[in-house]
């Protein structure tokens, strides 16, 4: 009798807690909701970012806080499909990626601005990836576009070894004459030989290799300037960039902060 009185007493106070916590539910979905549609009066959005930004230029800081800052500022070829995560349309309307994996032309949307309303071009992403590349503005996200032609050297303070009018080749031999102005076959053309820049780290790689040596004897040495990276503004809606290999992944690289315009 005393077992059935413990048990009737039990149920009673479950059915008691859990009528409460149905009451205290539906009080504060009733009267305690904060969520509304009309704009604050003050215009002002109040963003939790995780901590204090080390900088607002996209190329500088390489930290989770600060790049959920810039990817609300800035705006890049590519956005993330917030489920998939796969790349999407945003200035760039499409893009197409050449046979053997190295070239990826972008086509940007006509309509595209900054917050001032100048028109967005292709040379705005040419300049922004020039300036992320250069040794001065010292990124410490330049290494994931290394993959572009020339980029790692220019960011490296790397130069050309010319010999008269032509310039050793990476795989050996002599480059063809290439009219200056004419990038893009200077981007498709094999790549160039490159080495340090200073001229201790030039000594060191001609003790290392002989025949380098003796094939940069006599001839010049030019830096990679921010004009030889692969970059090119084909027309005012057109980018077209070079790789030195296949990377399948690149066009996903393109919502990351170091790429966002400035």
């Amino acid at each position: 009798m005393k077992g059935q009185v413990i048990r009737h007493s039990l149920s009673i106070a479950v059915i008691v807690s859990l009528v409460w916590m149905m009451t205290g539910c539906m009080t504060s979905a009733s009267s305690q909701y904060f969520g509304t549609t009309t704009a604050p009066s003050e215009n002002m959005l109040r963003y939790v970012s995780g901590g204090e930004p080390e900088s607002l230029d996209p190329a500088v800081s390489n930290s989770q806080p600060d790049a959920r800052i810039y990817m609300s500022m800035y705006d890049a070829l590519i956005e993330y499909e917030p489920k998939t995560m796969d790349a999407i349309p945003s200035v760039a309307k499409s893009w197409e990626i050449g046979e053997e994996g190295t070239e990826y032309v972008f086509h940007l949307r006509d309509n595209a601005k900054f917050s001032n309303g100048a028109p967005i071009t292709s040379h705005d992403f040419v300049f922004t990836m020039r300036r992320g590349f250069s040794p001065e503005l010292a990124s410490r996200n330049a290494s994931l576009g290394y993959y572009i032609k020339y980029s790692e050297a220019y960011n490296a303070g790397k130069v050309f070894v010319k010999c008269g009018d032509k310039f050793l080749l990476k795989g050996g031999g002599l480059s063809d004459g290439i009219p200056p102005a004419d990038i893009h076959a200077f981007l498709d053309a094999p790549e160039r030989l490159t080495i340090a820049g200073d001229e201790a780290g030039r000594t060191k790689a001609f003790d290392a290799d002989k025949k380098l040596k003796d094939a940069a004897a006599g001839c010049e040495f030019v830096s990679v300037k921010a004009e030889d990276i692969g970059v090119q503004a084909v027309d005012d809606h057109t980018v077209r960039i070079k790789l030195y290999q296949p990377a399948p992944y690149f066009i996903g690289l393109h919502g990351h902060q170091f790429f966002r315009i400035v």
